[in-house]
């Protein structure tokens, strides 16, 4: 069976989408709700004075059976990739501290901005004269977390962001930026997080997107099986191209598995 990951935010947020509700609380309702894993969240009350006693959570996540398969570190008052190096460091220092307090609960990820979000369209953080720098600068946060990552074991997965009212740029908003940009930096601590909803608000193709993300799978296809199913090293004609090819790998519902059924959202 698949098994689906939620996050617990959605407990915690009032209509405005401000963090009011009890992260504990919130995790009960999770597993109330028949899920096994969880994303938690470093923002709300808790966190406002960096990250909150983890006994509590752990001893909240092993009574309920959930498996914080995620974390989402800091995001709104942080900025990695900040020219101000006094802001840049103290972005780093938030998001070490929630990757300590996330591997002291049980956890592996951390899904991480890597770039800060603009707050004004009077004030705009990223245009086309400084995203080079912001993009070196962020690099330069992760490089630093890498460090945090050895010592901790947990991995970050850097999640593609959009641009904010009208600003003409932003870092690393497709995944072609993000892979360049991790080139040099170990897989093992960092990998990326694809927001398929991000991709389409920059009105990207989300297959391709989907493509450049799953880096080494080769050619990826994605969509719902109508009907019949398909398997693990089947070959299989390629509409358009004129050619037959093999399915190395498929994931069902964000699940690897043998085989696609019908009713299932693939990526082949």
């Amino acid at each position: 069976m698949p098994t689906y990951s939620i996050a617990s935010a959605l407990y915690m947020t009032d209509h405005t989408g401000a963090f009011v509700g009890d992260p504990i609380e919130a995790l009960r309702s999770v597993a109330a709700s028949g899920y096994t894993e969880v994303e938690l969240i470093a923002e709300g009350l808790e966190w406002e004075d960096g990250p909150p006693d983890s006994a509590p959570f752990r001893e909240a996540l092993e009574s309920t059976g959930l498996y914080p398969h995620t974390l989402h570190a800091p995001f709104k008052s942080i900025n990695l990739a900040s020219m101000d190096e006094g802001e840049r460091k103290e972005s780093v220092a938030q998001v070490a501290a929630a990757m300590r307090f996330h591997a002291e609960v049980g956890g592996r990820t951390i899904i991480v901005h890597p770039s800060g979000s603009p707050t004004s369209p009077d004030v705009p953080l990223y245009t086309r004269e400084n995203v080079g720098t912001a993009t070196e600068m962020a690099h330069r946060s992760v490089s630093e977390l890498v460090r945090v990552g050895e010592e901790t074991g947990v991995r970050m997965a850097l999640e593609n962001l959009v641009g904010k009212m009208g600003f003409p740029a932003r870092p690393l908003e497709t995944m072609q930026e993000l892979r360049s940009f991790m080139a040099d930096l170990p897989a093992e601590y960092v990998g990326i997080c694809h927001d398929i909803g991000h991709t389409r608000l920059r009105k990207l193709d989300v297959a391709e997107e989907t493509r450049i993300a799953v880096v080494g799978a080769g050619l990826v296809v994605t969509g719902t099986v109508f009907s019949g199913s398909v398997s693990r090293n089947d070959n299989v004609r390629l509409p358009g191209a004129g050619m037959t090819v093999r399915v190395r790998d498929i994931h069902a519902q964000n699940e690897r598995v043998e085989t696609g059924r019908a009713g299932q959202r693939c990526a082949l």
